[in-house]
């Protein structure tokens, strides 16, 4: 794209100034050579419709049977019916958008749905090691202990997946087609052409459909049932086989990702698209469990992640279906609003270069890397052991699960320049925090493989390939920082803030006090903390994230009043997080109780709340 030019004549400035209706481009996918993204949702069309297909085949044949020939329980019929409902509604509605050429909703609806289905993929993956654990009441239900052996209709409904996530792969292809076409983004508005569908939908739409992905987050965490009978056993999430909980965790993070990705994209069709792909992945996963719990008998029944779970996908559902209409009323009240002023001033906005957005990009892409890595390493083994030896737990883990998750949130808005310039400097500092929560976990496993019979196992590894991502992604930040002031006049906001300067180093020095104290002692252990030497990896990791608070306060005064108050934002968060492991791991201690390092936190966290206020008032200025 040619970059562009402003002349100062007063015809261009009576031209700009007055707000123009855009009306859709002839040719809406760019150049007449370009690709057009209508075979890639043709390709998508055809593998979805293969997943409905192995999906119905999957039910017809059964999915497990009994080693010994003892008879297996059927599954819940309604839930196998929705089911297969909802797979054969993604590939119909996909078929339909094509058709009629809404190719940008069908590609997002892809995408979304083939989101979810990867983790339901790592679900069924159970199927195949450990059937009788995998607790897929809409498929079968075990009525005694026999060892249970997959079927070929295992494979059949695992082949149906792959094809929804490769679904899902050429839909996210042909969105990305279609983004660089000139009618992608259309509105009657000029000033909303470009603009992020977040912005466009308003706040309370908004912030429902971010709040649906978040609930659908939690539902994915949570027991889909609960049993009291003796065979079919339910357990915690993060307790389940290994395929059970990564895949439960897979799920969550990617309706979390596409809800955010929904609300970023500058496009309401695809918002549309993603969110409802994922809310039918949603009820497919959390709405055909609640079927199969309620139809579950006396001692079975339906667990807070079913009921959770259901809510988000519906809600989702609906958000997908009112983000287009409200898109268009609110860009149209825009537009009169404009018309109706007789000397508007537009204010101009600037717009990064291409080398700041792949910077941006290299950032979000590395610290959703380094969240998966931490949220996947937490739910896997940690430790192994010799036949006989019992696992040790670590409970570490539950504060990396939380840090991986905000890391996530966090990095995913890199990904959209809308929203890129604003989440950098949160990045910057947080990846430190959850480095902090990783070396608690490391420094278990240090100590653990002192025992005879006991090494490190698959999650530790992935836990240290996380902290090398998040290391990359703070690096990835600067660079990023530095390519945006090379684009930005600062001169503006050269000078440090004395007050914010003065309020931020007390609110930091606070937290570091906090990291360097323990969170809680006990009669046999005690927390982290600096007055034990030699220290270990986890006071190492919470000195470090000290250091990072107090360099950040510094930054903050003299940064962008935007920039610095996000910054400050981060070390509460960071703060927060490590106040959880008090709550998450003190069980690990006998009788334990509040440590030194409680009020310091506490107050340091209040105070650099109170600094962040502070810088965002200057930009309010």
């Amino acid at each position: 794209m040619p970059t562009p030019t402003f002349d100062d004549s007063s015809a261009d400035r009576a031209e700009r100034a007055e707000p123009q209706r855009i009306e859709p481009q002839d040719q809406p996918y760019g150049r007449a050579d370009d690709p057009s993204p209508t075979s890639r949702i043709v390709v998508g069309v055809v593998l979805a419709l293969l997943a409905a297909g192995a999906a119905v085949t999957a039910q017809l044949i059964g999915v497990v049977d009994s080693a010994d020939g003892s008879p297996v329980g059927s599954g819940a019929a309604s839930a196998a019916i929705v089911a297969i409902t909802l797979s054969v509604l993604v590939a119909v509605l996909a078929a339909a958008g094509a058709a009629t050429g809404r190719i940008e909703f069908a590609a997002a609806l892809l995408a979304g749905y083939g989101a979810v289905a990867l983790g339901l993929t790592l679900l069924d993956l159970a199927l195949l090691s450990d059937p009788i654990d995998a607790n897929r009441l809409e498929l079968f239900r075990p009525l005694s202990a026999a060892t249970l052996d997959a079927t070929v209709g295992a494979q059949v409904l695992l082949v149906g997946h792959a094809a929804s996530v490769l679904a899902g792969v050429a839909g996210w292809s042909a969105v990305h087609r279609a983004g660089l076409g000139d009618g992608y983004g259309h509105s009657v508005y000029s000033e909303h052409v470009g603009r992020a569908v977040a912005g466009r939908v308003g706040p309370l739409l908004g912030i429902l459909l971010g709040a649906f992905g978040v609930l659908a987050a939690v539902a994915a965490f949570s027991s889909l049932y609960r049993s009291d009978d003796p065979v079919v056993i339910v357990t915690a999430v993060v307790e389940s086989p290994v395929f059970v909980a990564v895949g439960s965790a897979v799920v969550g993070i990617s309706v979390l990702v596409v809800a955010a990705s929904a609300l970023a994209s500058l496009s309401p069709p695809v918002a549309a698209g993603a969110s409802a792909g994922a809310g039918l992945g949603m009820l497919g996963f959390a709405g055909v469990g609640l079927l199969a719990g309620l139809s579950g008998g006396d001692r079975i029944g339906a667990g807070p992640g079913a009921y959770l779970g259901t809510a988000a996908g519906l809600g989702l559902l609906i958000c997908g279906a009112l983000l287009v209409p409200v898109a268009a009323i609110r860009d149209g009240r825009a537009l009169e609003r404009a018309q109706q002023r007789d000397n508007g001033v537009r204010s101009a906005r600037s717009v990064a270069g291409p080398g700041v957005l792949r910077w941006h990009t290299a950032t979000g892409g590395a610290g959703v890397l380094a969240g998966a890595l931490f949220v996947v390493g937490s739910l896997l083994p940690i430790l192994e052991t010799d036949s006989g030896t019992a696992v040790p737990q670590i409970l570490a883990t539950r504060v990396v699960l939380v840090a991986g998750f905000v890391l996530i949130l966090g990095s995913v808005p890199l990904l959209f320049s809308e929203f890129a310039a604003a989440a950098r400097p949160f990045v910057a500092l947080f990846w430190l925090g959850s480095v902090s929560a990783a070396a608690s976990v490391l420094q278990s496993v240090v100590l653990a493989e002192d025992v005879d019979g006991v090494s490190a196992g698959t999650g530790a590894f992935a836990i240290i390939a996380g902290v090398v991502a998040a290391t990359v992604t703070g690096l990835l930040a600067l660079f990023a920082g530095s390519a945006e002031r090379d684009d930005v006049d600062t001169s503006t906001d050269a000078r440090t803030d004395a007050v914010v300067l003065g309020t931020g180093l007390l609110g930091a020095a606070l937290l570091a006090v906090g990291l360097a104290l323990p969170l809680y002692r006990g009669s046999d252990v005690t927390a982290a903390t600096v007055t034990e030497v030699p220290w270990g990896w986890d006071t190492w990791g919470q000195m470090t994230l000290a250091v990072g608070v107090l360099v950040g306060a510094v930054v903050a005064a003299r940064a962008r009043a935007a920039r610095g108050s996000v910054l400050l934002a981060a070390a509460v968060v960071a703060g927060l997080v490590h106040l959880s492991s008090w709550p998450l791991t003190s069980a690990r201690a006998t009788d334990p109780q509040m440590g030194s390092a409680v009020l310091p936190l506490v107050v340091g966290i209040v105070v650099l709340g109170v600094a962040a206020a502070l810088s965002a008032r200057r930009a309010d200025r």
